[in-house]
């Protein structure tokens, strides 16, 4: 079966990059920029140092295209490395110079979404805000918390104040570690929470550590900044280091999974064929994590609306947590009622955040395109295919512990199987199956985001991808699921 996405998929790099257009990039880059381009496109972050340190030092000493260099001699894919990370980097000058649009370039890469990368690695994104949000001063600060605990600190780096450059040292001692098949970062998490402003990007990183899956029953929230004076060895992190930096994991021992399955509508937009495969398999998902499952189908805007607004009335609220998720057409922002009427995701939000819920960790899934731009379909596969309304709020408290969780991006398409159901559902039910006991929520959502990226096919020709997007993200915790038979009744 091949498969379709929102979107055409398209080699952006291809006719845009070449070594001689490189050439002319490097030109416009200070020596900074540089780094954090090679910061951005290295393969092999653990023996990465001394080659970029070289071309930094090169570059010091003589006007040289360092880029250039460190392409030639890692060739593999680079054009797109390269222009991903003139996107996150955002130099709009540069990029005005290229042949395509900031629009595109934005679509294709969405570089402002930090957890999302297309060919650079995800946790050095991640790393590469942390430099750009600190500044000089607070960069200083956090160098020094990192020697205070490495007595043999490489004195090259005395004088050097790019902290990316740190950072691939770090890598090297094995300091942290962010290669695809492990990830280390806990060390430097205890020190990078001691900056305020860095509070999102810690959350995000904390997704990535291997030692941070543990629930906490308790719902505690720990962090010590203090420097450690003891011999800590640099492959494991001690249990020292572990006790103190607890995550904030809720358990979930009961809770409320509402399905609105939208498959007939009136006139304009079609059958939903498929779309009860994606209700049955979320039904069974949260029903072996213990949850009570309520489906409606085929609702009208106002149905749709006063049904979410009465979950505290039908349902009550002595839940640890909810799922509504909502299958249907779309538009950009919003959702189509089988009347045919736009139901804005504000809308949505707004209903579903009341005060009477407001301890309840509240998660909205949206099965719906995004946009009007139409892909490629064929007879198997079909899209899920609309405007802003942004209503004013009034008490923000109600607004806590909410986080909504979209199958494409905003201005494209969704794709369902006529027979096997959508893509992202049937990806979302596949991960919570197999590791929503074993990882946290936020830990599969970042699963599901990758393995539907992955999801590469091909329609007359077509190469063709989809990304899944998160909208708000205001959870105060993070939360682990539990099967039926260990749930607390």
């Amino acid at each position: 079966m091949s498969l379709s996405v929102d979107a055409r998929g398209c080699d952006l790099a291809e006719g845009v990059m070449n070594i001689n257009i490189l050439r002319q990039i490097e030109d416009d880059l200070d020596l900074d920029e540089k780094i954090s381009i090679l910061f951005l496109i290295i393969e092999d972050y653990a023996n990465a140092f001394t080659c970029i340190f070289n071309l930094y030092q090169k570059a010091k000493r003589e006007k040289a295209y360092i880029i250039i260099d460190y392409v030639k001699s890692h060739p593999e894919n680079w054009e797109d490395k390269v222009l991903e990370a003139l996107c996150i980097v955002n130099n709009c000058e540069v990029l005005g110079k290229l042949r395509v649009s900031f629009d595109i370039l934005n679509r294709h890469y969405v570089p402002k979404i930090r957890l999302s990368a297309q060919n650079v690695n995800v946790i050095a994104k991640c790393l590469y805000d942390v430099c750009e949000s600190l500044d000089e001063d607070e960069q200083n600060l956090l160098i020094r918390f990192v020697k205070s605990e490495n007595s043999n600190y490489e004195p090259l780096l005395d004088n050097v104040d790019c902290l990316e450059l740190h950072m691939l040292y770090w890598m090297q001692i094995k300091y942290i570690t962010i290669s695809k098949d492990r990830e280390h970062l806990i060390r430097l998490l205890k020190h990078l929470a001691s900056f305020a402003n860095l509070q999102t990007i810690c959350w995000d990183l904390e997704k990535f550590d291997n030692h941070l899956h543990v629930v906490d029953t308790c719902r505690t929230f720990e962090i010590n900044n203090k420097n450690y004076s003891e011999s800590i060895s640099l492959e494991e992190p001690s249990l020292t280091e572990r006790n103190c930096y607890r995550k904030n994991i809720r358990a979930i021992n009961s809770g409320l999974c509402i399905i609105i399955n939208q498959m007939d509508f009136r006139t304009e937009y079609e059958t939903r064929y498929g779309t009860n495969a994606d209700c049955a398999s979320l039904s069974e998902t949260f029903q072996a994590f213990g949850f009570t499952v309520c489906k409606h189908e085929n609702l009208v805007r106002k149905e749709i609306l006063k049904k979410i607004s009465n979950i505290p009335k039908d349902h009550g609220n002595t839940f640890d947590c909810m799922f509504l998720c909502i299958l249907s057409h779309g538009y950009t922002g919003g959702i189509i009622s089988s009347d045919e009427q736009e139901v804005s995701l504000i809308e949505i939000e707004r209903a579903v955040c009341c005060m009477e819920l407001k301890d309840v960790i509240k998660i909205v899934i949206i099965q719906a395109c995004q946009g009007k731009t139409r892909g490629i379909i064929n007879d198997n596969l079909a899209r899920d295919g609309l405007y802003d309304t942004v209503p004013k709020t009034e008490d923000t408290s109600k607004f806590e512990n909410f986080y909504m969780f979209m199958s494409t991006l905003q201005g494209f398409l969704s794709i369902r199987h006529k027979e096997e159901g959508s893509w992202f559902i049937q990806e979302v039910c596949r991960v919570l199956k197999t590791y929503g006991n074993q990882l946290t929520f936020l830990e599969c959502v970042r699963e599901i985001m990758t393995s539907v990226r992955k999801k590469k096919g091909t329609i007359e020709g077509n190469r063709v991808a989809q990304l899944a997007e998160v909208r708000p993200d205001r959870l105060q915790s993070d939360f682990q699921l539990q099967s039926a038979a260990d749930s607390v009744v």
